[in-house]
């Protein structure tokens, strides 16, 4: 049985209609959940904490945002109870939302961190230092009501825009911050306003390093955990295809809103736009039992697994679940592997 790192970044959506909290985010994790534990397996929840940092800014206007918060945090504090991971996710574009006639209204003037200000005030959630401290405090005072020992232990940039990670590694170091899981090798962004490019990672499942995730250093500070891509040639992707187009169609989905147009680009689109062998992230997400296979079987032990709670089905839950019974793969949290690692003196196994 192969182990893998799961980890399920917890978020809304973010195009003309965000969805629901209900349907993005709770049923599908308390359903992963419900199978995880049949079979052992644990998960790393990345949470989208600015999304929350919003809804307790705004309850006080509108009731139904009260009854989201509740909702989060009730899950949140279930999920450490049960054993699971929670880290810490950041999509800045949350502080410039609007909650009009019922639905979220984005802009995407700070859809990166990099947009926010560089001075150090850790007062000011506009700047890049207050933004991540800020964050952290809150993740962690909702969290220790659950579990009272709880830091922060790993970040997930939005969008993986984590470059330039010299712009944001005082911060982070600032908070006791030391690990990464931003990047996916072979991913490239064709958005020109928020740029990215993983085609020279580091191969390595995890790796130190100091001013930017493109470079190892023995010695680095900071640990990158990067999302697992695995290269498919030619004639497998057309027989993906195939099976995506005219086999298993309409497998449907719990969340009930729009992807914003070009991150769904740069994470699927240009995969068809050269013949050739390509980067395929390690995720169950619009996947088949075939191709998931395929992707397990190539994949490296201990990979990091990625899943977003909006994009997940009730046919990508029965297929982990099939996965976990057969014993082809087995789970374990981000948070389990960073213990094995000398990553923080006081995590030590």
């Amino acid at each position: 049985m192969k182990q893998l790192l799961l980890t399920v970044d917890y978020e809304l959506f973010f195009g003309d209609d965000a969805g629901t909290v209900e349907n993005c985010m709770i049923r599908p994790v308390k359903r992963l959940m419900e199978i995880l534990e049949v079979y052992g397996g644990k998960m790393t929840v990345f949470w989208d904490i600015l999304h929350y940092y919003r809804l307790k800014e705004l309850e006080g206007e509108v009731a139904d945002l009260r009854f989201d918060r509740e909702l989060i945090e009730k899950q949140i504090h279930t999920l450490l109870a049960r054993g699971h991971d929670v880290q810490m996710h950041i999509h800045p574009h949350w502080l410039d939302a609007r909650w009009e006639n019922k639905k979220w209204r984005f802009t995407y003037n700070r859809f990166s961190l990099h947009r926010l200000w560089d001075e150090g005030d850790a007062d000011s959630i506009e700047t890049i230092m207050g933004c991540i401290t800020q964050s952290r405090q809150l993740m962690e005072e909702v969290c220790r009501a659950a579990q009272p020992d709880y830091k922060v232990r790993a970040f997930r940039a939005g969008g993986y825009r984590v470059e330039p990670f010299d712009r944001l590694a005082e911060s982070l170091r600032v908070n006791g911050i030391k690990v990464d899981a931003s990047a996916a090798f072979g991913m490239k962004s064709y958005e020109p306003q928020y740029p990215f490019d993983f085609s020279r990672l580091p191969t390595y499942l995890h790796y130190r390093f100091d001013s930017s995730v493109l470079r190892h250093s023995d010695e680095g500070y900071f640990w990158e955990f990067p999302k697992e891509s695995v290269k498919v040639p030619g004639y497998i992707r057309f027989f993906f295809y195939f099976l995506q187009n005219f086999v298993y169609v309409g497998k449907g989905s719990y969340g009930d809103g729009k992807r914003l147009h070009f991150t769904k680009r740069e994470q699927s689109g240009h995969w068809w736009s050269q013949i050739g062998s390509r980067y395929y992230r390690l995720t169950p997400e619009g996947m088949d039992p075939i191709r998931w296979r395929y992707l397990v079987r190539k994949a490296r032990p201990l990979a990091q697994v990625v899943l977003h709670s909006k994009n997940m089905s009730p046919f990508t839950v029965d297929m982990l679940q099939a996965s976990m019974k057969k014993k082809e793969v087995g789970f374990m949290s981000l948070l389990q592997r960073i213990r094995q690692l000398p990553v923080y003196d006081d995590l030590k196994t």
